[in-house]
């Protein structure tokens, strides 16, 4: 008896096994024909684009190992292999409908993708795209990462309610008032550092001459928008050390490290492994590659500190007794009944937006005034002119009418080193852009 319940338990075991197996090539079968199916379909819509300038560019994924050699030159390596054409290629795998990649540089075209047909175009499809999956994972559901448009669930109702709380908080009153001050506040701290640094008080301080000006201002952005943002003073300007700063850095390079390595073992995983081990996101298998991987770990490290030091700063400002008059970001999202959550995710969005393009804005023109000192001889004497030793700085005597000069190099730094210099977007329909070029459905642009 006991024999043939052994039989029938391994018999169980074998059929099990057998059933899987067949369950489990029917589903990678499924995929690679789907996928296949769709991959030719793309590669055909595609055939009169020409491809990006490389060594095997024109054959299915065959830049990427031009990617990840150029991973730290990345904006120069996209203008080197798309440079005097409107719009170029990059095929994705011929079993796949990724990762087709479009680079485009005519003006047109961007504004047909931005503006004209909006609602085509919006974030990835983070089941295909490994490196806005990993996006993802570092933001979570923020504004940067909700789609709008057809691409989206709920037809971009969630994209649009981030989009209008955003624009109530950042209005012409609050930038006036509360925002003016807090950043002349902090430009004046970075003053003094900087003359602390080049006007030495003695001759043996001979060191006193060099200082990191790019570090400077990601110091002077990052002050400011803590303390518009969160209500918190920070000084990091002047060497103090700030938990939630160094946190986001460090969070924001190991999901792009890992997000680029990760292209191809995410592929094989949803594709070739059979669910529970493959599938959508990679499965177990994914799990357990990042899991080994040590910028994946030190990715989860950080997001992890910034969501303590978020719920810190939340639990603060619901307790601060002048919780009602307070007029940073995070307060005001509060005061407006919004969860935790949501207004922990949206202002991790916005540090993205506030901190980093300013402090890459004024690095470059800084690097620009160094090359060209007859500019920065006439910057100066305008400077010196409206705003001598003394006198208070304004928003007033800061505008295009009291200082133009100041604000055409401005500009001009923002029209030559776009401090975002590209904008990825998912096509979710098929499309056809400015020139006749035509769009697959899933391309990304």
């Amino acid at each position: 008896m006991e024999e043939s319940k052994g039989t029938l338990a391994k018999k169980i075991v074998i059929n099990s096994v057998i059933a899987y197996g067949v369950f489990g090539a029917v589903q990678v079968f499924y995929r690679l024909w789907k996928g296949f199916t769709v991959s030719s379909r793309m590669r055909e819509v595609l055939k009169d684009m020409p491809p990006t300038k490389g060594a095997g560019h024109d054959a299915p994924a065959g830049w990427i190992r031009d990617l990840q050699q150029n991973l730290y030159r990345l904006h120069d390596w996209r203008l080197e292999i798309c440079e005097g054409r409107p719009i170029s290629k990059n095929l994705g795998f011929s079993w796949s409908p990724a990762p087709y990649t479009l680079l485009a540089n005519d003006p047109a075209i961007v504004r047909h993708i931005l503006k004209d047909e909006f609602s085509k175009y919006t974030k990835p499809d983070s089941s295909i795209d490994p490196f806005f999956y990993y996006f993802e994972d570092f933001l979570g559901s923020g504004i940067f990462v909700q789609k709008h448009g057809v691409g989206s669930e709920d037809d971009g109702q969630e994209w649009s309610k981030m989009r209008k709380v955003s624009a109530q908080i950042f209005n012409r009153k609050n930038f006036n008032s509360m925002m003016q001050d807090v950043f002349i506040q902090k430009a004046e701290v970075l003053r003094r550092f900087l003359e602390r640094k080049f006007v030495p008080e003695t001759a043996s301080n001979c060191d006193a001459y060099a200082v990191d000006i790019q570090a400077c201002f990601f110091n002077f952005t990052f002050d400011s928008i803590m303390r518009i943002f969160f209500g918190e003073d920070t000084n990091t300007a002047e060497g103090q050390k700030n938990t939630y700063g160094q946190a986001f850095d460090d969070a924001n390079a190991a999901s792009r490290t890992h997000g680029v390595d990760s292209i191809a073992p995410f592929m094989i995983f949803t594709t070739f492994l059979p669910w529970p081990f493959g599938g959508k996101n990679g499965g177990l298998a994914r799990a357990i590659y990042d899991l080994l991987s040590p910028q994946h770990r030190q990715l989860r490290r950080c997001t992890k500190i910034l969501d303590r030091e978020a719920n810190r700063l939340v639990k603060n400002c619901l307790e601060d007794p002048k919780f009602s008059e307070r007029k940073d970001l995070l307060a005001l999202f509060l005061q407006a009944k919004f969860s935790s959550e949501f207004v922990k995710q949206m202002v991790l969005h916005l540090i993205i937006a506030g901190r980093d393009t300013t402090a890459c804005l004024l690095s470059w023109m800084v690097y620009e005034l160094t090359k060209n000192q007859d500019v920065q001889k006439r910057l100066h004497e305008e400077i010196m002119q409206k705003l001598p030793p003394g006198k208070a700085m304004d928003w007033k005597n800061l505008s295009p009418s009291e200082m133009p000069y100041l604000n055409g190099v401005i500009y001009e730094a923002l029209r030559i080193w776009p401090p975002v210099p590209f904008d990825l977007k998912m096509a979710f329909e098929d499309d056809v852009l400015p020139g006749g070029w035509k769009v697959p459905k899933f391309a990304s642009v």
